[in-house]
């Protein structure tokens, strides 16, 4: 193929995309809401994984040591949990720092306030609050912690309550990206179906014009060009409708975002702006592909 036969396929694409302008108008539609899901997917992926990675830092082993426990014993088991590869840090929170952070925090309810008076003592328990350098250490460091070494000397460790939490938001995010894949599968393949069917008509509405084209010995490519480009056609104009709006549907997202990821660390419009050429690439293939392959298969089958 030269660049002339090239350039009559595609000006007779564009004839062909603009003669047949509903149907292809119908199938781009089909093609851009495709992509709008992958968008959607795109977004809840990113959202939940940022989510994840900021309860994942928020999550420690506390360790409430008993009240029989000394600072000698406390501090020995603290530097045994240092010598651990796993462990990044141990802080020992003594009775009296867990005792002033409890006021602090409760300072404006005088009924906490007076309950403590009544008490006459502190009622709080020293404890060892443990950071791992990966979540998945967590399991292991909480099971070392059974041992009958650390045993007479710890009340409890707080773990399984945030591993449960872990552990239901990822199969909430895993549940939330499956429906998405399954829709956007599904959508998609209407979409290839749209299109094939675009070009079937088209095909059949050309297949006078075909058939002198044979007679008069044109190329197959002169002859299938234009079928394919105007598939190509649909899905790049899809491609580009769906980059139009989702930059400026993420920023308006982000600022709500935001405020509920990672205590708003997270800038959704930054990552999306740090990301756009690869997020521009994934819309432009997946329109791309979707529309050129199901135009590829409806030639092969109708112009043999």
């Amino acid at each position: 193929m030269n660049f002339l036969a090239f350039t009559r396929a595609l000006r007779w694409g564009l004839v062909h995309y603009w003669r047949n302008i509903w149907l292809s108008l119908a199938a781009t539609g089909v093609l851009l809401l495709t992509l709008a899901m992958l968008a959607l997917l795109l977004i809840v992926t990113v959202v939940g994984r940022e989510s994840l990675k900021a309860i994942e830092a928020k999550v420690d082993v506390t360790v409430f040591m008993a009240d029989t426990a000394t600072d000698e014993v406390i501090l020995a088991i603290k530097a045994d949990l240092e010598g651990r590869a796993d462990i990044t840090s141990v802080q020992y929170v003594t009775k009296e720092q867990a005792l002033a952070t409890f006021e602090a925090h409760h300072r404006a309810n005088p009924i906490i306030a007076q309950a403590l008076q009544e008490l006459g003592e502190n009622p709080l328990q020293a404890s060892l609050i443990v950071k791992a350098e990966s979540p998945q250490a967590y399991p292991q460091i909480a099971e070392s912690l059974k041992s009958p070494k650390y045993q007479p000397y710890i009340g409890k460790v707080t773990f399984e309550d945030n591993r449960e939490v872990i552990v239901r938001l990822s199969a909430v995010l895993r549940t939330l990206r499956r429906i998405g894949l399954i829709l956007t599968i599904a959508i998609a393949a209407i979409a290839v179906l749209v299109t094939f069917n675009t070009i079937r008509l088209a095909i059949y509405g050309y297949h006078e014009e075909i058939a002198i084209m044979r007679l008069v010995g044109a190329s197959p490519w002169f002859i299938k060009g234009p079928f394919l480009i105007e598939g190509l056609l649909s899905g790049s104009i899809s491609a580009l409708l769906t980059l139009l709006y989702f930059f400026p549907f993420v920023r308006i997202l982000s600022s709500r975002v935001s405020a509920f990821v990672a205590g708003g660390q997270f800038d959704l419009a930054r990552w999306s702006a740090e990301n756009a050429l690869g997020v521009s690439f994934l819309f432009l293939v997946s329109g791309i592909l979707l529309s050129t392959v199901s135009s590829w298969i409806a030639v092969r089958r109708y112009l043999r």
